[in-house]
This record gives structure tokens, sequence and C-alpha cells, in this order.
């Protein structure tokens, strides 16, 4: 395995578009430039370990998943797990 910076910069990218959010509105929310978050988001820079977790807070995703890609259960996943259990134990409940 290793680090794809371009991949990390899209799925910056794709996380940003997802919550509608512009490139201007992320890198204040974040303190840094604008033009940084676009280098950032095109591959061509990377981030300190600082702005990598505050990456990771932002959007609600593990610091795993902005480096590899790779998905780990969030926070919302999580409680959309435990509404899909909750539903499956009233059905049950129902039919008992």
């Amino acid at each position: 395995m290793y680090f794809n910076q371009v991949e990390f910069g899209q799925r910056i990218r794709e996380l940003r578009t997802g919550k509608g959010w512009t490139q201007e509105e992320l890198a204040g929310e974040l303190n840094i430039g604008h033009v940084h978050m676009n280098s950032i988001e095109r591959g061509r820079k990377g981030c300190s370990i600082d702005l990598l977790l505050e990456l990771a807070e932002c959007f609600d995703v593990s610091t795993d998943y902005l480096l590899t890609g790779k998905e780990h259960c969030s926070r919302q996943t999580g409680e959309r797990l435990q509404h899909v259990m909750d539903d499956l134990a009233a059905i049950i409940r129902d039919l008992a």
C-alpha cells in the first residue's frame, strides 16, 4: 500500500462538494489560503498532520479514509446502523 497524493486530493474534493462547500469556504474553515486548498485538491501539495486531522474532523471521516480511501465505520454510519437494528428489533417484536 502506498499514499497517492492525487487520490487524496480527489477524496477531499468529493467530500467538500458533497457538503456543497466551495474551496474558499473550506479553506476559510481550515484557516488556510484558497491557493493552498486548490493545490491539495489537485494533488500538487500535501498537508501537515494537523491539517489532516482538521480535515478528518471537518468531514467526520477517519484519517485512514482520507489517506487510503478505506472506509471505516464513522459516527454517521454507526448511527445509521443503530437505526436499522432498532427497526429490525421492532419488526421482530411485532412478529412475536
